[in-house]
C-alpha cells in the first residue's frame, strides 16, 4: 500500500542516519520497524475484509434487485388486479393487471391513496374497509361495484390482508380484485333456472329425488316435500321414512316395485297412494331408475314423484259419468220394449245401486189409495237384509209431504234429520240405514212411488240429476205397466164391478167345458137378472145404479166358491159358472141363496133399496155340451123365473123351447 511504502521509506533514512548518528538509537528503530510491519500487516486485513464486505453487499443489492425483479414478474402474471399499501394507506406497489384497472401508471400510483385515483363514494368506502382491516390487523374479504378504466361496471371481491416487516411491525397491506361478474351472472342464471324449474315443478305437482343407496340418504326436491306435505327437518330423509309416508294398503306394493326396479333393472313406474301427516290422502305417479357404479353395483336411484290426485279424480268422475250415461242407456233401452216387466225393474235398481254406491236399492209403489207403499222391487248387495215390504203413509207425514211436493230426499247423515221427521228417523235407524235418498215416481202429476237409495255415498246435484233421470224412466215404465195392465184388465174385467166380463167369461167357460168333458165332471151355468134394476136406475140415476150393480156384485162374490166363476154380461146381468158338480141338482143351493142375499134391502147413501132376481139355470152335459148353447139355456130359463113373477129360479128344460 501507498501509506506503508512511505513509512518504510522513512524506516531507510532512519538506517542511512545510523551510521552517522547515536547508535542508540538502532533499538529504537528496530521496534519501530517491527511496529510498522505488524501495522501493514493489520491494516492489509482490514483493507481486504472492507473489499469482501462491499462485495457482498453488492451481491446482495444484485440478489434484492433480482428478487424484486422475480416477484414483479410474478405478480405481473397473475390476471387479477394486485396492490399493497402503507399503513398510510398509500399505494406502494402494484402488478401489470392492477394498472390496467385503473388506467394508470405504476409510477403514477405509488404514493397515491384511494381518494386520488377512485370516485368519491367508492374511495369513502375503501378507506373505512382498510381502516378497519388495520384495526383487526388480520384479513379481509368484501364485494363491491366497480367500474375499470374500460367504463363496464363490474361485480368484484376485494381479498386483503396485513403485513409484517422482520422486526413483527405493521408495515402495509396487499389485496387481490377478483372479478366475480360472470361468475354472478352464472349464478343469477342457475338461481333463475332453479327457480323456473321449482316453479315448474310446483305448476306440474311433479319434482325430483335422489338416493344414495350406499349410505341411504335421500334427497328430495321443494316440491316433493309439498307434495309429501312435509318440511325438510320433519322428513328423516332415508327409504324407510319415505315409506312410512306411502298409505299402508299401498306400501308393499311400493316395495315390490323398488325390489324390482333395483333387481331387474326395469325402470320403475307406479301409482300409489299418500297420506299426508294431517290424514289427507293424495295419489302421487313416481318413475325412477338405478344408477349403477363401474362394476354394476347399484348404488343409488334418481327418479320423479308427481301429484296425480286431481288428474285421477277428473279421471274417476268422468269413467263413472260414461258409467252413468252407459247405465242410463242400459235403463232406457231395456224399457223400450220390455217383455219382463220386473226382472227389466230389478236389473235397473242394481243399476242404480252401482252407479251411486248404495247397498240396498228399493221401489215403492201406491196401493189402497195411497194409504200404503209397498215394496214391490228390490237389490241389495249380498249379505244386506230386506228390512221393509210396507208401510202406512199416514204414520210418515215428512217424507210423504216431500215426495207430494216433488221433492229429492238426500239425507247424508239420518241422525241429524229435522225434528219434524222424527217417526222417519227412528224408522231408518231401526233398518240400519246411515245416509238415504229418495227420488219421487211422477207421471202426469201423479206420484206413482218413489226409487230408495240406502247408505249412498256421497252424491254431487249432477249425480241426482242423472239418478231422477233413471228414476223418470222408472216412473214412465212403471205408468206404461199400469197402463197396459189396465187395458189388458179392462179387457177381460168389468170397469164397474171389477168381475171378469164376456170375453173372460167365454174364455173360462170354455176351459170349463173341456175340462168337465175330460173328467165327465158337472157344470152349472147361471144367468142372473136383477129385477126392477132399471126403475131404479131411470129414477135415481146412473151414478145410484152403479152403486147398485156394485154392491149386488159384492154380494154375489160372498155365495159362490173359489173355484167359481162371477161376470158381469153388462147392463144388470150376470153370469155365474159352478164347476165340479156332484149333481145337478146342487145348483138350487147356491141359487136360493142367492136370491135371499140379493133380496135384502141396499143401503147407498141416503138411499134404501130393495131388488129382487131372477135366475136362469143350465147343466152340462144334461143340457148342452157347447158353452153357446148352455148360455142360450141359461138365458131362457132366466126369462122363465121373470115370466113365473120373479125373485126366483128356473132350471132350463126342452119343453121351454116350445114355450118360448
Amino acid at each position: 500500500m501507498r501509506y506503508s511504502l512511505e513509512w518504510k521509506e522513512i524506516v531507510r533514512m532512519g538506517n542511512s542516519a545510523e551510521n552517522t548518528e547515536n547508535q542508540s538509537l538502532k533499538s529504537q528503530i528496530a521496534a519501530l520497524e517491527q511496529l510498522l510491519d505488524v501495522y501493514e500487516k493489520t491494516m492489509l486485513q482490514q483493507t481486504d475484509k472492507l473489499y469482501g464486505e462491499i462485495s457482498e453487499r453488492k451481491k446482495a443489492e444484485k440478489a434484492i434487485k433480482a428478487s424484486e425483479q422475480f416477484l414483479q414478474t410474478l405478480l405481473d402474471s397473475i390476471p387479477a388486479p394486485v396492490f399493497y399499501k402503507n399503513t398510510d394507506g398509500k399505494y406502494t406497489g402494484c402488478n401489470k393487471a392492477f394498472e390496467d384497472f385503473l388506467g394508470m401508471k405504476k409510477e403514477e400510483i405509488i404514493g397515491k391513496t384511494v381518494f386520488d385515483v377512485a370516485p368519491e363514494e367508492l374511495a369513502a368506502y375503501y378507506y373505512e374497509a382498510d381502516k378497519a382491516l388495520f384495526q383487526s390487523k388480520d384479513s379481509q374479504v368484501y364485494e363491491a361495484h366497480v367500474k375499470p378504466s374500460n367504463g363496464s361496471t363490474r361485480d368484484v371481491v376485494f381479498h386483503k390482508a396485513v403485513f409484517y416487516d422482520l422486526k413483527g411491525a405493521l408495515v402495509g397491506l396487499i389485496g387481490i380484485i377478483l372479478d366475480v361478474t360472470d361468475r354472478k351472472r352464472v349464478e343469477e342464471s342457475l338461481r333463475k333456472s332453479e327457480a323456473s324449474l321449482a316453479n315448474a315443478q310446483r305448476i306440474a305437482h311433479l319434482g325430483n329425488w335422489e338416493w344414495d343407496i350406499v349410505i341411504n340418504k335421500v334427497r328430495w326436491s321443494d316440491e316433493v316435500y309439498r307434495i309429501f306435505g312435509l318440511a325438510p327437518r320433519e322428513f328423516g330423509a332415508t327409504y324407510e321414512a319415505f315409506l312410512n309416508s306411502v298409505h299402508p294398503d299401498d306400501r308393499e306394493c311400493v316395495k315390490e316395485s323398488v325390489n324390482k326396479t333395483l333387481h331387474e333393472k326395469i325402470p320403475c313406474n307406479i301409482d300409489y297412494r299418500i297420506v299426508l301427516p294431517e290424514g289427507t290422502e293424495r295419489i302421487v305417479h313416481a318413475q325412477a331408475e338405478v344408477v349403477f357404479d363401474d362394476t354394476g353395483k347399484a348404488i343409488g336411484m334418481n327418479g320423479t314423484v308427481q301429484d296425480i290426485t286431481e288428474r285421477k279424480r277428473t279421471e274417476e268422475a268422468l269413467r263413472r259419468r260414461i258409467d252413468k250415461e252407459q247405465i242410463l242407456s242400459n235403463i232406457s233401452a231395456r224399457f223400450v220394449k220390455f217383455t219382463d216387466f220386473d226382472n227389466a225393474i230389478t236389473a235397473s235398481l242394481a243399476d242404480i245401486g252401482r252407479l251411486s254406491g248404495a247397498c240396498r236399492v228399493q221401489l215403492f209403489q201406491f196401493c189402497d189409495n195411497g194409504g200404503i207403499m209397498d215394496n214391490t222391487h228390490e237389490w241389495r248387495e249380498v249379505g244386506v237384509m230386506s228390512e221393509i215390504k210396507h208401510f202406512q203413509t199416514a204414520l210418515f207425514p215428512w217424507w210423504m209431504k216431500n215426495l207430494h211436493a216433488n221433492n229429492v230426499i238426500y239425507i247424508p247423515d239420518v241422525s241429524q234429520m229435522p225434528p219434524e221427521a222424527a217417526p222417519e228417523k227412528e224408522s231408518l235407524k231401526r233398518q240400519g240405514v246411515q245416509s238415504v235418498l229418495s227420488l219421487p215416481l211422477y207421471i202426469e202429476e201423479k206420484l206413482l212411488g218413489f226409487v230408495r237409495l240406502d247408505n249412498v255415498l256421497s252424491t254431487e246435484e249432477r249425480d241426482i240429476s242423472l239418478l231422477r233421470i233413471t228414476s223418470g224412466i222408472i216412473g214412465g215404465a212403471l205408468a206404461r205397466r199400469q197402463t197396459e195392465t189396465l187395458i189388458n184388465h179392462l179387457a177381460y174385467y168389468d170397469a164397474l164391478t171389477n168381475l171378469p166380463n164376456r170375453n173372460l167369461l167365454q174364455d173360462r167357460l170354455q176351459m170349463t167345458i173341456t175340462q168337465a168333458r175330460r173328467t165327465n165332471g158337472i157344470v152349472a151355468i147361471m144367468i142372473l137378472d136383477l129385477d126392477s134394476f132399471k126403475t131404479i136406475n131411470d129414477s135415481l140415476g146412473h151414478q145410484v145404479g152403479d152403486l147398485l150393480l156394485k154392491a149386488a156384485a159384492e154380494r154375489l162374490s160372498r155365495c159362490i166358491r173359489k173355484g167359481d166363476t162371477l161376470a158381469r154380461m153388462g147392463g144388470d146381468e150376470f153370469m155365474l159358472i159352478l164347476p165340479d158338480l156332484a149333481d145337478a141338482l146342487n145348483a138350487a143351493p147356491v141359487a136360493s141363496k142367492i136370491i135371499h142375499v140379493l133380496q135384502q134391502p141396499f143401503f147407498l147413501g141416503s138411499h134404501k133399496l130393495s131388488t129382487t132376481a131372477s135366475i136362469g139355470i143350465s147343466i152340462y152335459p144334461l143340457d148342452a155340451d157347447t158353452k153357446d148353447s148352455l148360455i142360450k139355456q141359461a138365458d131362457i130359463a132366466m126369462y122363465l123365473a121373470k115370466g113365473q113373477g120373479k125373485n126366483t129360479f128356473q132350471f132350463y128344460n126342452p119343453n121351454l123351447n116350445i114355450r118360448i
